[in-house]
């Protein structure tokens, strides 16, 4: 009889770690779902669609660089249990030297192809003011975009060397403080203080990185996604949208929409969405393997082919056709051609 109950206690022990496994992984692909939604939606942050649907279009946008730090913050945990912080910093310095060299060696192309000095380029480029910027305020003189990179390594390497309790909660304590602080002289300094300044003062690693990855490892630990209701959050991200809209539209009708593009229902409807995608049972392995695979090098390179059909479909005379659906074409020829390279590089493998 014992050793029945005790098949038994056994059996129902293993199903609960397979159910549980099986949530573990549906909450990945959901992720990487995610990720692979959020990387469009950087696309269209650096080439909109046209108009004021366009400009509206890309308020609602501005979610996808905090959903990504927060999605960094939520597997912090797993990257410490495996003991792997010090890899992951790795990784993220090796993605931030091959990106800003990548993106030099592009800029040097474009200047021959321009006819324009290359030395007057690089003397331009390489300042004591441009790396003061590179190195206190993660903004590259190469490239504006990977200025994530910059922030997530260094958000990285301030969790690392802060990783105690009592630490960890001044900078659970500071998020709400950084937050005001990026609208304050961000988005609403026109209003606030009547003047607009640098945006790259905001964002960077403090206002932005440390914030919203100290809100992703927030919702790991207090397990946010087992408390909501998937209904409740699908009507939150709908009036969080509608608020959002309603935010810009107020501020340009009045004259004082500042250049840094993140409103105060920005961070609400990030952490709705991204709560939303830990709580869905999304099946498409197809986003799946895009998030999981290419999402970090399309977030990477596909500047470089918004430049390349900026010069094409000029000299075609089809801007105006572009022009609707940038976007969608960039976000799948940068995608076309990470898939072709990576099938050359295992077809290089099997050769070698």
């Amino acid at each position: 009889m014992n050793k029945k109950r005790s098949d038994n206690f056994e059996s129902r022990a293993e199903q609960s770690r397979a159910e549980q496994s099986r949530a573990e992984q549906s909450r990945a692909d959901n992720i990487d779902i995610l990720k692979a939604l959020c990387a469009f939606l950087i696309v269209c942050i650096h080439v909109p669609f046209p108009g004021k649907v366009g400009a509206y279009f890309t308020t609602l946008t501005r979610v996808a660089v905090p959903v990504f730090f927060m999605i960094t913050g939520y597997f912090y945990s797993d990257t410490v249990a495996r003991h792997k912080e010090k890899r992951q910093i790795q990784k993220i310095l090796y993605l931030v030297v091959e990106a800003n060299v990548l993106f030099f060696i592009w800029n040097i192309a474009l200047n021959v192809l321009r006819r324009d000095s290359i030395i007057t380029y690089v003397q331009e480029i390489f300042t004591g003011k441009s790396i003061l910027k590179f190195l206190a305020l993660n903004e590259s003189p190469l490239a504006g975009h990977l200025w994530y990179l910059g922030a997530i390594l260094y958000v990285l390497v301030i969790v690392l060397l802060v990783d105690k309790p009592n630490c960890r909660k001044l900078l659970y304590y500071l998020t709400p403080v950084l937050l005001s602080a990026d609208l304050a002289f961000g988005k609403y300094s026109l209003l606030i203080f009547h003047q607009e300044f640098p945006y790259i003062l905001v964002r960077n690693f403090l206002c932005v990185g440390i914030p919203y990855f100290c809100i992703g490892n927030l919702i790991r630990e207090k397990r946010c996604s087992e408390k909501w209701n998937r209904k409740i959050l699908q009507v939150l991200i709908v009036v969080f949208t509608i608020t959002s809209l309603a935010e810009r539209f107020v501020l340009v009708s009045a004259g004082l929409n500042a250049t840094r593009d993140h409103y105060l229902s920005t961070t609400f409807l990030a952490i709705c969405l991204f709560v939303y995608a830990l709580k869905s049972n999304w099946c498409n392995k197809g986003m799946s393997v895009i998030g999981r695979k290419y999402s970090t090098w399309l977030y990477i390179i596909h500047p470089i082919f918004i430049t390349v059909f900026s010069i094409v479909v000029g000299k075609l005379g089809l801007k105006s056709i572009y022009r609707c659906i940038a976007p969608i074409v960039v976000y799948c020829a940068t995608l076309v051609f990470l898939i072709i390279l990576q099938k050359v590089k295992m077809w290089s493998y099997v050769k070698i």
